[in-house]
């Protein structure tokens, strides 16, 4: 046992010689080569962290939504008149046509006939108004005739009227003739010159001449009298025609309401779509709708174009504009995809969901796309140029406020409050806080605390 300590005391010797021969060559101070040690074990002890500087680039802000696809319009046909469907000419699957209309917007064909009732008291109705019509219009000729009687006889009338006062003047001329005469006479017969004879012959005659002027101014007056009538016949004669051209007018607008509610017996599509429903059958009676609950004859939609409606959650909804390109994917047709923009939304958020009310209008001109189907929508709500990005993983929010970690020269890390800006699915904007020179830590940043001491990972 001695001589096994004996060894074990030999080589621990010769190692300790061996290791002093080793400093003393290397010419090291054994105080500074334990130093030198242990700072490289506290640099390799330091966390390692990956950084990056801001990158600026182009930024898209996008939000996916579902939706759903809509008919652009939907169209119940109700029954303006009732009848028995005498031809029923579609379908449902059937595409039909609208009415056309020129640049100035006026009709140039009517809609297509979907279907045709049959109403024959509408038709007999509409003959009794044409006589009626017919009946107002000898009226008004009858009228007219009365008119120009009673012009005729106003100016009768006033012939008359004329043809008297011109005698009346003769009359007062005669009177006052013989009046002068009488005087005369008179005077004469005082001084016995004439008899008295002559002088009451000349009153007579001056007596009768004062008689006829008062009968002229009396026919004056019947005749003025009679004028009045005629004027008042010409007025009544005049009311008589107002009262059955008015007569023809109504009976005229009772023809076309007849005639319009008869245009209804046919009914033709709205608009161009495709028939979606049909609820009656060849002769079946179809009353006149009263209130749009009714059932409807037919519901056509529009095929041409497609609405697709979707509900924007409260974080994106202030970013959404009339115009916001869209891309609609179709799940059930493979995922297809077709473009559109929002063309309208609701600006109110809903108060039960908090979202906003959007549509995005798409062209279906190949009838591809179907109301009723599930969408999946893209919008681009946001769009710049070139601003400073991060990594969605290099920012954090702490009591409002966003920062992230920087790396200093020295390896200390610096805490920036930042301002955040729009964000796409990896990026975030960076409005001011960081100028891009700044090595910002970019993965794991929140396990790292301000003034932290950590090394940078070799790239």
């Amino acid at each position: 046992m001695f001589q096994c300590l004996s060894k074990s005391c030999y080589l621990l010797t010769l190692i300790v010689a061996s290791l002093s021969t080793v400093g003393c060559d290397k010419g090291m101070d054994p105080k500074e080569g334990n130093a030198s040690a242990g700072s490289a074990r506290s640099a390799a002890d330091l966390p390692k962290v990956a950084t990056a500087r801001p990158l600026r680039q182009p930024l898209l802000q996008k939000t996916e939504q579902p939706g759903r696809v809509e008919a652009f319009s939907m169209t119940h046909i109700h029954a303006k008149v009732s009848g028995f469907i005498e031809q029923q000419l579609v379908d449902i699957g059937d595409r039909v046509t609208g009415p056309k209309k020129d640049e100035q917007g006026r009709m140039t064909e009517p809609g297509q006939v979907l279907a045709v009732l049959v109403a024959p008291e509408l038709k007999d109705e509409w003959m009794q108004k044409e006589a009626m019509i017919s009946q107002a219009s000898a009226d008004i000729e009858q009228a007219l005739s009365a008119v120009q009687v009673a012009k005729s006889v106003a100016t009768s009338a006033e012939a008359n009227v004329e043809e008297f006062m011109a005698g009346q003047q003769k009359t007062e001329s005669e009177y006052q003739r013989w009046k002068s005469e009488s005087m005369r006479i008179d005077s004469l017969a005082s001084s016995k010159t004439v008899t008295q004879k002559l002088a009451e012959e000349t009153r007579q005659q001056m007596l009768g001449a004062d008689a006829s002027r008062a009968e002229s101014v009396a026919k004056i007056r019947s005749a003025k009298a009679k004028q009045n009538e005629a004027i008042v016949g010409i007025a009544k004669a005049k009311a008589d025609l107002s009262s059955v051209e008015a007569k023809l007018k109504i009976a005229q607008a009772e023809s076309r309401r007849v005639q319009s509610m008869c245009e209804y017996l046919q009914i033709r599509a709205p608009y161009d779509g495709v028939i979606t429903e049909r609820n009656f059958d060849l002769g079946a009676l179809v009353q006149a709708s009263k209130s749009s609950d009714d059932k409807p004859v037919f519901t056509i939609v529009q095929s041409d174009k497609i609405r697709v409606f979707l509900d924007v959650p409260e974080t994106d909804a202030g970013l959404i504009e009339t115009g916001c390109k869209a891309i609609v994917k179709i799940p059930s047709l493979s995922g297809r995809i077709f473009e559109g923009t929002v063309a309208r939304t609701g600006w109110a958020l809903q108060a039960g969901s908090r979202t906003l009310r959007s549509e995005i209008d798409v062209s279906n001109e190949s009838g591809t796309i179907r109301p009723g189907m599930y969408a999946n929508v893209e919008l681009t709500v946001a769009e710049k140029s070139d601003v400073l990005t991060l990594p969605k993983a290099a920012v954090m929010v702490a009591e409002g406020q966003a920062y992230c970690n920087t790396v200093s020269s020295d390896g200390s890390i610096i805490r920036k409050p930042i301002k955040t800006g729009i964000r796409s699915a990896t990026e975030i904007e960076i409005v001011n806080g960081l100028d891009g020179t700044e090595d910002v830590v970019i993965a794991n940043a929140a396990a790292f605390q301000d003034g932290q001491k950590v090394q940078k990972a070799s790239k």
